[in-house]
């Protein structure tokens, strides 16, 4: 099967949320060029300080660590680099920032929780490179097209990626971390003799280059038009290592994604001057290039830039001495391919993949091949039929493949391991030239997946919904679950009964396929309903779904349609509500099953019959990622961000304004720290003018907050799912969305 990353869900969020002053635009802000220090941090579980942070004025910081939902994976890791210290690994992804990996706890930890929500952009890394001599010297590209007004910036860190600084490059070269050709590269080269000299590629803007650890930087003139048509621009960069002399390296070689021209260029002087590389093929686009250690540079070419396009369907491996630029064909097939390893210690000994393939692998699925040589590309021997798969761990995963293969590293310091990144995570094996090399999965800590929903149902799993891979039961957050068996691709709603909490609905699919799904027995079998309820015939996906406090009504509000309908016989037949129309998120009563609620653009409505009938009764902002939620075990109190947050205790009739909060974006209630005290409140916002947008959290009904969040941990935002949820099972413990962290979670210190 055929995964796609989710090329964004881009949530139209308000140019005004409230009055004071607070907005939730995707703005970029006005961060200039230079040595603008961003302090955070590479553990995964850090704990926030009792200091308070972002300017607060005053409101009392909490003391929470925080961590991820364990899935186990889900996303495309873009790049995975293998450096000279023994067990220090880097990876990139597309939307999920760049993840480091710990040896002694044998897990990754993202080095991006202290991104912003204003900069949430630069958690899709476009290139990452590191000092050959001191890998503690950590450059990466990032920025997102669709996010932060396109900010680009070039992160830098000497400290393992435990603290950044930034320089901001958007008015030089432009970054797109989830765009077409995000699998090529690096567009970061490290000059292996001096860690501070620094090349940089844009989709536009061409190459820059920084002598100062990338603090300031200097246009280079390739004398050739470098942005591309098919906007990838500049894909790949490589420095000969052997070129100059003790102070630097002279030769550096740059290809830009494109066919029927010059794609190929050198120079030799620093980057001073560029000429074409006259030979280079110019049918085929470079996806990139390793030097092999014996004066030669290994490329592999594709039909397309990738990771995925219909007609990559042909491409190869080549060689390039660069001692007179001529090439050598070593085609392992005439196929896409996306990387090659070379063993450091005897260059004749290579493992090539292929990129967007799908031919069967070892657990039944399908996925990309993968050639060994060990004659240098004079023959090669075709490894999917003798290689082994396993879970390593995350059971999960034996229902999925290694696909989108477009970056792959050799560990120096363990010539038998190689790791292959793949659209759900990464892959390693520890034997590869083998007989019969085992690869087994390596992505634990790597938590890259867009979520839309989570619910912790009181005594009982945790549930989800993500992109890509449907989504998650788990029995904790600590613990990998499994994947929801009805395996449906992206999900984006989700729901269960209050109070016959093992039926659970949940909504996605596409244009193709229906997408809507129940469950009567916590999902242990899920139906696909095929019934379209759009009057049109057409099939309904998307949106967002409900279920009554008895289980016995579901709803839906396609994202496809502007309506909301329900069903009382499990999806055979469909009934389209009046008076809610343009209403798309929606809860139903705890407690009362005649009472449904729904929002959308900052209108509410409810209804009093089952959701047979909806009335609108304000308007207050048009935040349209506003989820209202419900009181547990409470009939007719709703809680709605809007113009700050909004709380009804009369089903939705009439609501009164937290004077507490000056702004709220999402909120989400969570267990009482005993039963009897009341549920906690937990939001996205600010409880004053001039504290910082972040999470809070009050136990005592809104009336007082702390803040949960600080500078060094804001994961971007609660990004496209915008919620946050409280554990109904833990005290203290709350989730939130992300664009690309997967589910963060955090845990009050008692």
């Amino acid at each position: 099967m055929k995964y796609r990353k989710i090329t964004a869900v881009i949530l139209a969020v308000a140019t005004a949320i409230c009055a004071a002053g607070c907005n939730g635009n995707d703005n970029s802000g006005t961060s200039s060029s230079g040595d603008a220090t961003s302090s955070g941090s590479g553990d995964s579980s850090m704990t926030s300080d009792n200091t308070t942070s972002g300017g607060n004025s005053g409101t009392a910081q909490a003391q929470f660590t925080f961590s991820q939902v364990a899935m186990g994976g889900g996303g495309f890791v873009s790049g995975v680099f293998a450096t000279s210290e023994q067990g220090l690994y880097y990876a990139r992804t597309d939307v999920g920032g760049a993840y480091r990996y710990n040896k002694d706890t044998q897990k990754w930890e993202s080095m991006s929780y202290d991104i912003s929500e204003e900069d949430r952009g630069l958690l899709g890394i476009e290139g990452l490179a590191f000092g050959e001599k001191d890998p503690n010297k950590v450059y990466m590209l990032a920025g997102t097209e669709y996010f932060s007004n396109g900010k680009t910036c070039l992160l830098y860190s000497d400290d393992y990626g435990k603290t950044w600084n930034r320089t901001e490059l958007t008015d030089m070269i432009t970054a797109h971390g989830n765009g077409m050709g995000r699998g090529n590269g690096e567009r970061i080269a490290v000059d292996p003799k001096n860690s501070d000299i620094v090349y940089v590629g844009g989709r536009t803007g061409g190459i820059i280059k920084s002598t100062d650890g990338g603090k300031t930087f200097t246009a280079l003139d390739m004398g050739t038009k470098t942005t591309t048509s098919n906007g990838n621009g500049i894909c790949s960069i490589i420095i000969d290592p052997k070129s100059g002399d003790d102070s630097a390296c002279t030769t550096i070689y740059a290809a830009v994604s494109r066919t029927k021209e010059e794609n190929l260029y050198k120079s030799t002087d620093g980057g001073a001057t560029w000429k074409p590389v006259a030979d280079a093929p110019k049918e085929l686009y470079t996806q990139r290039m390793k030097y092999n250690g014996d004066g030669k540079i290994v490329i592999t070419y594709a039909s397309a830039e990738g990771p995925w396009n219909n007609n990559r369907i042909d491409g190869g491996v080549r060689t390039l001495n660069i001692a007179d630029d001529t090439f050598t064909e070593i085609n392992p097939a005439k196929k896409s391919f996306g990387d090659v390893v070379i063993d450091p210690s005897n260059p004749d000994r290579m493992v090539a993949c292929t990129e967007n393939i799908y031919v069967p692998q070892p657990n039944g699925q399908f996925g990309d091949e993968f050639y060994v040589t060990t004659d240098g590309g004079k023959s090669w021997t075709l490894l999917n039929d003798k290689m082994k798969m396993s879970s390593g761990g995350v059971e999960w995963i034996t229902t999925a493949s290694m696909h989108w293969c477009s970056s792959m590293a050799i560990d120096p310091n363990n010539t038998n391991k190689i790791m292959v990144v793949s659209g759900n995570g990464v892959f390693t094996c520890d034997n590869i030239w083998d007989e019969s090399p085992e690869f087994y999965f390596f992505s634990k800590g790597i938590e890259e997946t867009v979520p839309y929903d989570i619910i912790s149902i009181p005594g009982g799993k945790l549930v989800s919904v993500i992109g890509d891979y449907d989504g998650f039961v788990q029995d904790s957050a600590e613990e990998y679950g499994m994947v929801h068996n009805s395996v449906a691709g992206s999900m984006s709603g989700l729901a269960v009964a209050a109070k016959a909490t093992d039926i659970w609905v949940k909504c996605g699919g596409s244009e193709s396929a229906a997408g809507f799904w129940y469950t009567l027995d916590a999902g242990k079998k899920w139906v696909n309903v095929t019934v379209s309820p759009l009057e049109s015939g057409n099939v309904a996906y998307g949106g967002y779904v409900a279920v009554s406090a008895d289980g016995k009504r579901f709803f839906w509000a396609p994202g496809n349609d502007s309506s909301i309908y329900y069903s009382d016989d499990q999806g055979k037949t469909w009934t389209k509500s009046e008076g809610g129309v343009g209403s798309k998120k929606i809860i139903c009563d705890p407690v009362n099953p005649d009472y449904v609620y729904a929002a959308s653009g900052g209108a509410f409505f409810y209804s009093e019959d089952g959701g047979k009938t909806f009335t609108q009764n304000m308007t207050l902002s048009v935040f349209t990622a506003a989820r209202p939620v419900v009181a547990p075990g409470k009939e007719g109190v709703v809680y709605y961000p809007s113009m700050g947050l909004q709380v009804s205790t009369d089903n939705g009739k009439t609501f009164t304004r937290l004077d507490s909060l000056a702004a709220c974006m999402a909120v989400g209630l969570g267990k009482g720290k005993t039963d009897s005290d009341p549920y906690t409140i937990f939001v996205w916002g600010k409880p004053k003018n001039d504290d910082s947008i972040g999470l809070y959290w009050s136990e005592d009904e809104g009336k007082t907050w702390s803040k949960v969040s600080d500078d060094q941990h804001q994961f971007g935002g609660p990004g496209n799912g915008y919620f946050v949820v409280g554990d109904m099972n833990k005290y203290g413990r709350v989730y939130m969305s992300t664009v690309g962290l997967g589910i963060v979670y955090g845990d009050l210190v008692q």
